[in-house]
């Protein structure tokens, strides 16, 4: 199974991902914030501290991880350059 190599905070809930496999794109997090484990995540701002930990695992300071088995079949798969457009861009 894959793992998080990159992780990104985009906006609201949503992330981008870099997994192992070359699989990118961008993780939703609204389906577990009713989720206990994420009760700390209370804030965009708390959710855009994730971080990647030494599992592989996105973490955040408040101790909630995920690894990417979790949430593989919930990554909306997009070319980076899709993700972050460049300014001026379109």
């Amino acid at each position: 199974m894959p793992v998080f190599i990159d992780v990104e905070y985009m906006q609201g809930w949503s992330l981008f991902v870099v997994l192992s496999d070359g699989t990118t794109g961008v993780l939703d997090l609204i389906p577990w914030r009713s989720q206990p484990l994420f009760a700390a995540l209370d804030t965009e701002r708390r959710c855009a501290r994730v971080f990647i930990n030494r599992r592989h695992q996105l973490e955040w300071p408040s101790g909630c991880t995920l690894s990417a088995h979790e949430v593989y079949h919930l990554i909306k798969p997009v070319d980076e350059r899709e993700g972050f457009p460049e300014p001026g861009a379109g």
